[in-house]
C-alpha cells in the first residue's frame, strides 16, 4: 500500500507496478509523478491507452466516502460532463484513472474560458442539487473558520518563538473571530459541490470544459463553497502564472477584478440559481477562503516558513474584500 497521510510521499517505482497488477496491469510503460501537493499520483501507458493512478488520503480512504465520491463523479459522467470515472482497490486505497488526452490550463485573462468554467460550475451545482449519492460523506467545509482557528492556535502551541509578537498573527485571529461571530450559511444556496473547483483542477479543450478532476472534496455544502475557490483562480489576477506543484504559487496574494467577476456570475446564473443572500455571503465565503488556504497550507512548507504564510498580504486581501463587499455582490447581479 502506498503511504497515506497529509502529504505527498512517493514511493519506488516497482512498488507502484505491484499496485498496478491489482488492477490487472502488468506491463506498464514508463511510470512517471503526476503533479499536485498533496495525494501522490503517476502517470503511465498501457496496450496503448494513458492512465494516471492516485493514492486516496487516508481520511477520504473510508468505504462510504468512496462510494459518495465515486457515486457523484458516476452521476455527472451520465449528465454529460467531462469526468473520468475511477476504478479502485480497496486494498492499496488507489485510484485507476483513463487518462483525458489533449487539455490545455487555463489562461489567465481569457474571459470565454472563464465563462466556460463558470456555465460548467452553474451545470454541476444543478445536476447535484437534488442528488442522492450511495455512501455517506456528513463533512464541514473545508475552511470552517472554528477548525481554521483550532489549527492555527495548534500551530501556534507547537511553535510559540515563531508566532509570538507577531502583528499579523493577532490581525489572522482577529479576522476568524468576525468570521465565527458573523458568517452564517443558513440562508444560502446548497448543493453537493466540487469542493476544490479551480484551475489547477478544471482543463480546457478549447474555450470550453474538456475535463473536472480530484473530487476528493466533494460534499453537500454552500454552492459559495465552490464560487468563491472559483472567483479567486479564474477572475481575481495574480503576477505570476499558477503552478499546481507548488504551494506558494497556488496561494499568492490576488487582486480583485470585478468585471471578471460579472461576467463569471451571469455565466453561472444561466445554468443555477444565486440569490441576493448569496451574493451578500459572498465577502464572507472569499476571506474564508484566503485564511483558510494560507492556514492550510501551513503543512506543506518547512515549520521555519509557515510563518511566511500569514504575511501581510494576506491581511490585505482580507481588508480589500472587506471594502469591495458591495461592488462584488452587485457584480453577482
Amino acid at each position: 500500500m502506498l503511504p497515506a497521510g497529509k502529504t505527498k510521499i512517493m514511493v519506488k517505482e516497482s512498488e507502484v507496478r505491484g499496485i498496478l497488477r491489482d488492477f490487472g496491469i502488468d506491463n506498464p510503460g514508463k511510470i512517471s509523478e503526476g503533479g499536485g501537493t498533496a495525494s501522490p499520483k503517476y502517470i503511465f501507458t498501457s496496450s496503448g491507452k494513458k492512465y494516471l493512478l492516485k493514492q486516496r488520503r487516508r481520511e477520504f480512504s473510508p468505504l462510504p466516502v468512496v462510494l459518495f465520491d465515486h457515486s457523484v463523479i458516476k452521476h455527472l459522467s451520465r449528465n454529460g460532463l467531462p469526468v473520468a470515472i475511477p476504478s479502485y482497490s480497496a486494498k492499496t486505497g488507489c485510484e485507476l484513472f483513463e487518462y483525458i488526452e489533449n487539455l490545455e490550463d487555463f489562461t489567465q485573462g481569457n474571459r470565454e474560458e472563464m465563462s466556460g468554467a463558470a456555465e460548467m460550475l452553474g451545470r454541476m451545482h444543478r445536476i447535484l442539487h437534488d442528488f442522492v449519492p450511495e455512501g455517506s460523506k456528513n463533512w464541514q467545509r473545508e475552511f470552517l473558520p472554528s477548525g481554521i482557528k483550532a489549527e492555527l492556535l495548534k500551530h501556534i502551541e507547537e511553535q510559540p518563538g515563531l508566532f509570538h509578537g507577531k502583528e499579523t498573527v493577532r490581525l489572522v485571529m482577529e479576522l476568524l473571530d468576525g468570521l465565527i461571530e458573523n458568517y452564517s450559511v443558513k440562508n444560502l444556496t446548497r448543493s453537493i459541490v466540487h469542493g476544490d473547483y479551480t484551475s489547477a483542477n478544471v482543463k480546457f479543450k478549447g474555450n470550453l470544459v474538456g475535463g473536472i478532476f480530484d473530487f476528493d472534496w466533494t460534499s453537500l455544502q454552500n454552492t459559495l463553497y465552490d464560487i468563491s475557490r472559483a472567483l479567486v483562480y479564474f477572475c481575481f489576477k495574480r503576477k505570476n502564472a499558477l503552478d499546481g506543484k507548488n504551494i506558494w504559487s497556488l496561494v499568492q496574494p490576488c487582486e480583485i477584478d470585478i468585471e471578471n467577476v460579472r461576467q463569471f456570475m451571469k455565466s453561472y446564473r444561466r445554468e443555477f440559481i444565486f440569490t441576493q443572500a448569496d451574493a451578500e455571503g459572498l465577502h464572507f465565503a472569499l476571506k474564508e477562503f484566503f485564511i483558510g488556504a494560507r492556514v492550510r497550507a501551513m503543512r506543506k512548507v518547512p515549520d521555519a516558513e509557515k510563518i511566511k504564510m500569514l504575511d501581510e498580504k494576506l491581511v490585505e486581501m482580507a481588508i480589500t474584500v472587506e471594502k469591495e463587499k458591495n461592488s462584488l455582490a452587485q457584480a453577482c447581479g
